[in-house]
């Protein structure tokens, strides 16, 4: 199988350079990814800019690296319109040091580069696990590879955003398919003295969960279990389209 890998981590992170070492035992691996660290950068694309490119020695056999001076996404679209020569057959973007979870996804670079590659037609898969974890990138990159081949076989096409916990409930691998629960943040921002004396902000997000049941992504992790979610690129509000569609009429009869 023809693996890209992709992240918001960057080159250099651990969480990367694992999953790459263990899927190269089996698989093909083609990395393409950020320079530096780019998180929080969703589905962001540089529009006009020259995306620079290096090709790093990752010193793994069966992997070819990119590293590009962009965020997620465009390391994703990058490797699919120019850099491969082949389309893969399946993208991971991660391991994320951190969890991505409930609204987390609008924010992720983790996610949203997965979501480039969904949105070309590939399945994709977000992989991350919560910061400070006891779980392992290099046990996280075996269980994952150890059933690439199931979720690889779940559909034609699928983008799923998969979450470790900061620990495994008894010590044992299990995985639960969750819907995806709501995370806001409350931000706070401190003011910030520059070195030209003049005032920045700068942002220091705290989450806070609000109204999740057993089946969200957010209380399975919490409980000690790898959250499995189904996401798709379609954010159609249906209901509300059924009501205006039935408002058409008075809307389209009042006098300008």
């Amino acid at each position: 199988m023809k693996i890209l890998l992709v992240n918001d981590d960057g080159i250099k992170a651990e969480g990367l350079k694992a999953i790459a070492k263990e899927l190269s035992l089996k698989h093909e691996v083609f990395i393409v990814a950020p320079m530096t660290e780019q998180s929080g950068m969703s589905q962001a694309l540089t529009m006009g800019v020259p995306l620079r490119v290096e090709t790093v020695d990752m010193k793994m056999k069966n992997v070819t690296a990119y590293a590009v001076e962009g965020t997620p996404a465009d390391c994703t679209k990058l490797a699919l319109e120019f850099l491969l020569k082949e389309k893969p057959d399946l993208i991971i973007s991660g391991i994320n040091n951190g969890a991505n979870l409930g609204t987390d996804v609008l924010y992720s670079g983790t996610v949203g580069a997965a979501l480039e590659g969904y949105n070309h037609k590939i399945s994709s898969i977000a992989l991350s696990v919560s910061s400070k974890s006891n779980v392992s990138f290099s046990t996280i990159a075996k269980v994952m590879a150890d059933r690439i081949s199931f979720f690889y076989n779940t559909d034609k096409l699928f983008m799923y955003n998969i979450n470790f916990p900061k620990s495994l409930k008894d010590n044992k691998i299990k995985f639960v398919f969750t819907k995806h629960g709501c995370r806001i943040y409350e931000n706070e921002f401190d003011a910030v003295i520059l070195d030209d004396g003049s005032i920045a902000y700068k942002m220091q997000g705290r989450a806070k969960d609000i109204g999740n049941d057993e089946f969200t992504d957010i209380e399975v992790v919490k409980n000690g279990y790898i959250s499995v979610t189904p996401l798709q690129i379609e954010r159609t509000d249906f209901s509300k389209l059924e009501t205006l569609n039935n408002l058409g009429g008075i809307l389209n009869g009042i006098n300008d």
